[in-house]
């Protein structure tokens, strides 16, 4: 049960109720829309761009069908066909399948967990435009004749400077881009279902979309950032003449399948976790019935996150190695199937005990089961390294991940665009072109895509623009062709219902499926600012359990602080990670233009690069400067003393520790830091074990400069955490004097010793003996000194921030948690420098 959400003019004030609506409104016009920030209008953003990349993709698809319909056909060129298929499954499977998803999420999540806003909503807008710029860089390639053809996969040596041209720099920075938006909108997930979710609302009371996401975002985290770093070495290898990759210098085309897989496979699970997520709120809403099983669900879904990150072998079984590694990753890769067999059991007990409607919605969430179990028992199949050593790389292959792709994924989509259609735009739809585009799309997919097995079983290879009509496939792929128009079509009326829907159907009601989770609780749409008094949980089934009384006293608490409060700023309650207990205040930030500013600078330094009109690289970095400072100095300039004063001392803005939501973002940031690092010392010592030339003195041997830099970080980290602890706020002027001399002191203690720190690595960088050129190692070491180069500016910044903290405030508090906050960035790197020394010196003398 809730809290009564709307609250009462009588009880909050006209003249408050009338500040707070004005303050929650969003800019209109040009300028709003490059400035918007709040967590609805990016979500629907994220979705929208998704979705017309999802057309484009299926067109894409469309005249790739249309050129294996016939045996010999000559409708494409083989340049034509490998630059379809591979902008095809980039589309598909980076922008569209993720970014909708964490659309979905960023939409979604804050009302079903009783927030305002997620915590960080700058960012979020931030990440949105590197993922739209990433986008925009991808496909102008076509403006320049210039489209990638190596595949979505890019293997190498394929997509490296000797066979691929130009057009790979197009993808690849893209790609970046937008994987950098996918790991900052994970982050922006994780904290808000952790910290933001509303009173009462405990983990055991989460919804499974919430309980999914969480999951979700640490698999981001983990397998999209070695994505990242394997494009930026892929890149030097292009560009700076690296060797990561080049045998004859002790590189291994091998490696880039490491790192792609260690991302590929756990994407899947990044893509069927949200989607199964769907399923589980469809089902129980539309079986009106609670989903059975809920926390064997919950279980399944962290077992499957976690199961996911050891099965990239399973993409790599031809490629030599070991026979006890081939067993290992098909033992996981069978095992995991356990887990989602769980979740699909809960389905069947749920409709079992339920009342199943024949909604749209229900027809897609029973279209899925269908599809998904179907991509479910052919890898299980291709989980052997029998079979798998027969079919891969045929058309098996393709049946299979499309089955488990569209099944898992677009088909959820569907069912979530139905079932929360009203809710997002406050119109109904009509239900019977959208059962006949249910039809269309159900029958033209296993139209399509069924046949595809048969034709991979009978040796047709992927990849391949054309086949011998003596191979006796013909009749095959003209079936899958024709369901390729059939499913084509239903799409086509798909859009067509909705844009029908948006434009001319009746205005939805509040709740028109009967929900059981907060958003039923909102109007149709949501208002700005989703709850004018934040709900209390009592319940796993609010809108259904309403009879359950809340909290009376953490109600009144929330009512107090929160009942169309404050009026003047922004802001939601922060709740412990556990129980949901209130734990503080989140200070949310209005529209700006600062976001846009430094994804603006990542394009044009791609631009430059792409051009290879260097001189223009600084001129991105200065954007991407000032695009930082302004936004820092704005974030320092909407934290004011009356904001404290406002809520009271029960939800103070700035906790200690994990009490500052500051904290969380630290955090997030550092982990960032070490995850990649340890990456790139993955790398190295992958191809120091692996490579068949290496340099047997392959050391950088500088133990006194590596030393100094190791005192530095150390110097850094710790009079930054010594000037976080020092505060004293409501003490005499002389002691409060003190604190603002040590916390600049420390602020500049830091800086400087980072500063230091920076100088004698870029004298190691740029000076040193290293050639990046000559090997693998001096590629490894070359690269991993100027990510650490990275890291340390980035703990650098982060005192700057704390500096202008203390000359911006009167109070302690603020300064001193951003010193906390610059603390935690120069612990992180100081493990990533760690990690860089014990790579470049230690392990390889231990080694050899």
């Amino acid at each position: 049960m809730t809290s009564d959400a709307t609250g009462s003019a009588e009880a909050s004030g006209p003249a408050r109720e009338e500040r707070f609506e004005r303050t929650w409104g969003n800019p209109r016009g040009v300028w709003g829309f490059f400035t918007l920030v709040q967590h609805k209008q990016v979500g629907m953003r994220y979705m929208v761009t998704a979705l017309v990349m999802f057309l484009v993709g299926g067109i894409q698809a469309l005249f790739m069908r249309a050129q294996l319909a016939a045996p010999e056909n000559d409708l494409l060129s083989a340049q034509a066909y490998n630059e379809l298929f591979t902008m095809h499954g980039t589309t598909m499977m980076f922008l569209f399948a993720v970014p909708f998803l964490e659309g979905l999420a960023t939409y979604m999540l804050p009302l079903m967990i009783g927030a305002r806003d997620l915590p960080f909503p700058r960012y979020n807008a931030f990440n949105y435009w590197c993922y739209l710029l990433g986008a925009i860089i991808l496909y102008s390639s076509y403006l320049f004749a210039l489209v990638p053809d190596s595949g979505w996969f890019a293997y190498v040596p394929l997509s490296g400077p000797e066979y691929a041209d130009r057009s790979m720099d197009f993808w690849l920075f893209g790609l970046t881009l937008a994987e950098i938006a996918a790991v900052g909108a994970a982050i922006e997930i994780a904290v808000g279902v952790l910290r933001c979710r509303a009173p009462g609302m405990a983990l055991n009371r989460m919804p499974i979309f919430a309980w999914t996401m969480l999951a979700v975002a640490f698999l981001i985290l983990v397998a999209f950032i070695p994505l990242i770093v394997a494009s930026v070495l892929l890149e030097l290898d292009r560009v700076v003449g690296t060797a990561f990759f080049d045998t004859a210098a002790g590189g291994s085309p091998l490696l880039w399948q490491h790192l792609f897989w260690i991302f590929g496979h756990p994407e899947v699970y990044v893509m069927f976790l949200p989607g199964a997520a769907i399923i589980s709120h469809v089902i129980p809403v539309h079986a009106r019935h609670p989903l059975v099983g809920y926390p064997l669900v919950v279980i399944a879904v962290s077992a499957t996150a976690v199961m996911s990150l050891g099965l990239w072998v399973h993409h790599m079984y031809t490629t030599g190695l070991p026979s006890l590694t081939l067993g290992f990753f098909t033992a996981a890769s069978m095992s995991i199937t356990l887990a989602s067999g769980i979740q699909i059991f809960a389905w069947i007990a749920t409709l079992w005990l339920g009342k199943p409607r024949m909604t749209v919605p229900m027809l897609y969430a029973l279209g899925f089961i269908v599809t998904f179990v179907a991509g479910g028992i052919t890898g299980v199949m291709v989980a052997s390294v029998a079979l798998d050593t027969q079919v891969h790389d045929t058309y098996f292959v393709v049946a299979h991940f499309h089955y488990v792709i569209i099944g898992g994924m677009v088909f959820p989509v569907l069912a979530a665009l139905h079932h929360w259609w009203g809710k997002v735009t406050g119109r109904t739809y009509p239900r019977t072109p959208a059962v006949v585009a249910f039809w269309l799309i159900f029958v033209g997919f296993h139209t399509t895509f069924f046949p595809m097995h048969l034709a991979g079983l009978w040796g047709m290879p992927r990849r391949v623009y054309t086949y011998p009509e003596e191979l006796g496939i013909g009749a095959v792929n003209l079936t899958s062709s024709v369901g390729a128009a059939v499913l084509a079509t239903g799409i086509a009326v798909l859009v067509t219902t909705f844009v029908l829907g948006w434009r001319r159907a009746e205005p939805a009601p509040r709740d028109p499926w009967g929900g059981d989770s907060l958003e039923w609780l909102t109007s149709s749409p949501p208002p700005d600012w989703n709850w004018r008094r934040p709900p209390v949980v009592s319940t796993r089934h609010p809108a259904w359990d309403r009879e359950v009384a809340p909290d009376e006293k953490l109600a009144a608490e929330v009512r107090d602080a929160f009942d169309a409060r404050p009026a003047d700023f922004r802001a939601t309650p922060m709740t412990t990670v556990l129980t949901a207990e209130p734990d503080g205040a989140i200070l949310l930030p209005n529209a700006t233009i600062w976001p846009l500013v430094s994804p603006v600078g990542l394009a044009v330094i791609a631009v430059s690069l792409l051009t290879e009109w260097y001189p223009l690289a600084f001129v991105g970095l200065a954007i991407v400067a000032v695009g930082l400072v302004g936004w820092a100095w704005r974030n320092e300039g909407e934290y004011r003393a009356e904001h404290v004063r406002q809520l009271g001392p029960d939800f103070p803005f700035e906790g200690r520790g994990a009490a500052s939501i500051g904290w969380w973002g630290a955090g997030a940031a550092g982990a960032v830091f070490v995850i990649g690092m340890s990456t790139l010392a993955f790398s190295a010592l992958y191809l120091q074990v692996n490579a068949s030339v290496w340099p047997i003195d392959g050391t950088v041997d500088r133990p006194l400069t590596f030393g100094a830099v190791t005192v530095l970080l150390a110097v850094a980290a710790v009079a930054a955490g010594w000037g976080g602890r020092r505060e004293r706020d409501g003490a005499p002027d002389d002691e409060r004097a003190a604190v603002r001399r040590a916390h600049l002191a420390a602020g500049g203690i830091a800086a400087v010793a980072g500063a230091v720190a920076l100088v004698l690595l870029a004298g190691v960088w740029l000076f040193g003996d290293l050639d990046p050129q000559a090997h693998a190692y001096d590629s490894s070491v070359w690269t991993m000194l100027g990510a650490a180069a990275l890291t340390v500016t980035a703990a650098f910044g982060m005192s700057g921030v704390a500096i202008v903290a203390r000359l911006r405030h009167r109070r302690d508090t603020r300064p001193a948690r951003q010193l906390h906050h610059a603390a935690m960035l120069w612990v992180s790197a100081l493990i990533c420098w760690l990690l860089v020394w014990g790579t470049s010196d230690l392990f390889p003398v231990l080694v050899i």
